[in-house]
């Protein structure tokens, strides 16, 4: 992975008229916590912060006391926040979904609840009150719902539909994604992760959103990773903060 230069990015951010600010969301914190362990160890070294979405009913007690303790150790460095319930498809059939139109808005408010009281239990004041939808997706009544139920921002994929009731910190660029169309090929992703967010350094909003998904990535991800950290962290024009700062952001103008 040595040489990987992010051209495209680069030359994208040379352009912008000041300078961007990135976060890097993970999702499904809960699942394979040997491989998020890994991540973890990734973004420290880099001295990037990451957040994590956290399952709620994925959680145990291991993990839920190793984060407190990389949280309190690094307080700038580690986001934790709400993913879901269950991680659980209700949609059927349709495009999958666990807080879609198929249960009763009453059922939906009850699992934000629980998985909430689950994580203040287990992180206390270290979560924050974001809330991002399993598969990146949520019907149009659940923002208003979490706005009512104390949440402070919403995170879904940069294409959902636009709403008035939270502040949206959207995702940009599908790190794993790129990764599985390239089938493995760290060149063609690079190209293919290095264009996307040269786009999204292009598009207006209070910050650029890298999701990643620590489940599915192996150390050459990592390693290609770690390439790109180094990238944002030398570039001058780059910043990279927690998704609680980005909100205090303003929005950003589109790039010419």
């Amino acid at each position: 992975m040595i040489g990987v230069a992010w051209p495209a990015l680069s030359v994208a951010l040379d352009a912008a008229a000041q300078p961007r600010v990135f976060f890097v969301r993970d999702d499904d914190a809960g699942w394979a916590d040997d491989r998020l362990l890994a991540l973890l160890d990734t973004m420290q070294h880099a001295q990037v912060p990451i957040d994590l979405a956290v399952i709620p009913q994925a959680l145990g007690e291991a993990l839920a006391d190793t984060l407190c303790a990389r949280r309190d150790a690094a307080p700038a460095l580690l986001g934790l926040h709400q993913h879901g319930h269950a991680h659980t498809n209700h949609e059927n059939p349709g495009r999958k979904g666990e807080f879609g139109a198929a249960r009763s808005l009453e059922a939906r408010a009850r699992d934000l609840a629980d998985g909430r009281l689950r994580l203040q239990r287990a992180f206390g004041e270290r979560l924050d009150a974001i809330f991002t939808p399993p598969w990146n997706r949520c019907a149009d009544d659940v923002p208003p719902l979490l706005a009512t139920l104390g949440y402070a921002a919403l995170s879904r994929d940069a294409t959902a539909p636009a709403q008035q009731a939270l502040p949206e910190l959207p995702v940009h660029v599908d790190w794993c994604r790129h990764w599985r169309e390239a089938e493995g090929d760290p060149a063609r992703a690079a190209a293919a992760i290095d264009g996307a967010l040269a786009n999204a350094v292009r598009w207006p909003g209070r910050a650029v959103g890298l999701m990643l998904h620590h489940a599915v990535m192996g150390d050459d991800e990592l390693a290609l990773l770690r390439t790109l950290l180094q990238r944002l962290c030398l570039h001058r024009h780059s910043a990279c903060l927690p998704m609680r700062e980005c909100l205090a952001l303003p929005a950003a103008a589109p790039t010419s």
